[in-house]
């Protein structure tokens, strides 16, 4: 059943952590494991994992924000039937595997979205306002897959209607060493998880709670963006998040539980144990 939500994937980073093997490859389609149809163990680039995953729970309409050397992800998404016809004299499940990727492309709208220059995670975001109009609307990084054992957190998102006073809805999770993410800081009002302030990536570091790449927003936090300063030429998610707090925004943390598993491909070390924990836990992977 097709989802009305709106879906931005942001892929415009050079993935410098990466460099040299992202030099021409983005690390959006760095391979990670995962089933094909017939349930036979293959490697899929992670971001067309991102992308089943979030048509298999209904989602039709995308945005995807890439950088120039992002080439790779569109030729990716682009049906090419000449190399399904070349291949059909030797019929194998990657074929097929291709046909289901296609028919669900097809079944899609997909807008693409070129981001000049590294300018951050934020500006990424800005950049989509004319596709989401005044809309809620979903966010996810196009490094980062997050598989369940029980209710997909993705699903926990899609389902999180941000009435009354609520701008956001973000999935957080404990961390051991949060400062290489965007931490939260977090109160309980109501049975409810409460963020009440976000700092990107800090040296000391208040909780352990570490932010995940997967939001739902309201339109109005375009115009927080809007007013915030660039910082190192960067415009930071983070920054307009609790730009939006600061403004009296109400926004609901969704916490990962121990079940969870992220698969980030952002760093070498986090890339080799992506590929680790999909190979173990490949049944989850969306097919």
């Amino acid at each position: 059943m097709a989802n009305e939500i709106k879906t931005v994937i942001t892929a415009g980073g050079i993935g410098t952590r990466l460099l040299t093997a992202t030099k021409e490859i983005p690390k959006e389609m760095l391979p990670i494991y995962a089933l094909d149809y017939k349930g036979q163990i293959c490697m899929r680039p992670l971001f067309e994992q991102i992308f089943h995953q979030a048509f298999l729970m209904g989602i039709r309409k995308y945005c995807v924000v890439v950088g120039k050397q992002k080439r790779t992800i569109e030729d990716h998404f682009t049906p090419d039937f000449l190399f399904i016809n070349k291949m059909l004299s030797n019929e194998n499940a990657v074929v097929n595997d291709l046909k289901i990727l296609y028919k669900r492309i097809a079944e899609s709208s997909i807008h693409w979205v070129n981001q000049i220059g590294t300018h951050g995670f934020g500006h990424a975001v800005l950049m989509t306002e004319t596709f989401v109009g005044n809309d809620e609307f979903i966010v996810l990084a196009g490094d980062t897959l997050i598989l369940s054992k029980s209710i997909s957190p993705l699903q926990k998102i899609i389902d999180t209607k941000l009435e009354g006073e609520y701008d956001a809805a973000i999935l957080v999770r404990q961390v051991h060493d949060p400062r290489a993410f965007g931490v939260a800081t977090l109160v309980k009002e109501n049975n409810e998880l409460i963020i009440k302030k976000v700092v990107e990536k800090p040296k000391n570091p208040e909780t352990n709670i570490a932010i995940m790449p997967v939001y739902r927003f309201k339109p109005s936090i375009f115009s927080m963006l809007k007013e915030i300063k660039y910082g190192k030429n960067e415009l930071q998610l983070t920054s307009g998040i609790q730009k939006l707090i600061d403004n009296g925004g109400k926004i609901k943390a969704i916490m990962l539980t121990k079940s969870d598993i992220v698969l980030d491909v952002g760093t070498p070390h986090s890339f080799y144990e992506a590929q680790q924990l999909s190979m173990k836990n490949v049944k989850l992977s969306p097919r």
